[in-house]
């Protein structure tokens, strides 16, 4: 199957030139020339890797590729005039020198879709869609919130392992206050809403009163 990359730049004659540096019979390239027609095709696709030129005029390529992250964990990879320097906090980027384009963006890609990790995590019959956050439970499918999946992931990630509360606050709250874990309680009670096929007697999402919550099949 083909690989769908996005490549995003503002100028269509550039666009036209990054696209014609890939294979079609190799990958499947879509084009954006906004930052909105971009956030439009990464909520419509499954993509497996996006081009930002962020050399392009008017395109605000940082607040982007941070936006883009919140609707895929597709590597991205950054067009970028040599010595330019990036957001440090954005995951999963490549740098591909504007100078260099011609001799080093496909094969940038290629890595990066070859070293991505899994877009799901399947335990049992549950199954987390860790691009789309939402998770299919049988024949029922359920969106996340960010915590509920960030929560999910976390107790799936250490099956039948109890998990403590000050390491969830910490992981999923990014805080080392576990003064009030009420929010917690409610997280996971919105949680078992979606897991649990009776959610007041869980038979996967465990308490184990005053240490913790374990994920089991």
């Amino acid at each position: 199957m083909a690989s769908t990359v996005l490549i995003i730049a503002n100028d269509k004659n550039a666009s036209k030139s990054f696209a014609g540096l890939f294979s079609k019979r190799d990958f499947s390239i879509l084009a954006a020339c906004s930052g909105r027609q971009a956030l439009a095709e990464a909520k419509s696709n499954h993509l497996d890797a996006i081009v930002i030129d962020t050399t392009s005029e008017r395109l605000n390529a940082r607040t982007l590729a941070h936006r883009l992250r919140g609707e895929t964990s597709a590597p991205l990879i950054l067009i970028a005039m040599p010595n330019a320097k990036i957001d440090a906090a954005i995951k999963h980027v490549g740098i591909v020198p504007r100078t260099l384009v011609v001799k080093r963006l496909v094969a940038r890609v290629k890595s990066a879709i070859d070293a991505r990790p899994p877009r799901s995590l399947t335990l049992g019959h549950f199954t987390l869609d860790l691009e789309r956050h939402k998770l299919t439970r049988g024949t029922k499918t359920h969106a996340l919130t960010p915590k509920e999946f960030d929560l999910l992931e976390l107790l799936m990630r250490h099956k039948g392992e109890l998990v403590s509360r000050k390491i969830i606050i910490k992981q999923v709250w990014e805080t080392d206050y576990t003064g009030d874990t009420r929010t917690l309680d409610v997280h996971m009670r919105w949680l078992r809403q979606k897991v649990e096929e009776n959610p007041s007697k869980p038979e996967h999402l465990l308490t184990l009163r005053g240490q913790g919550y374990k994920f089991v099949i």
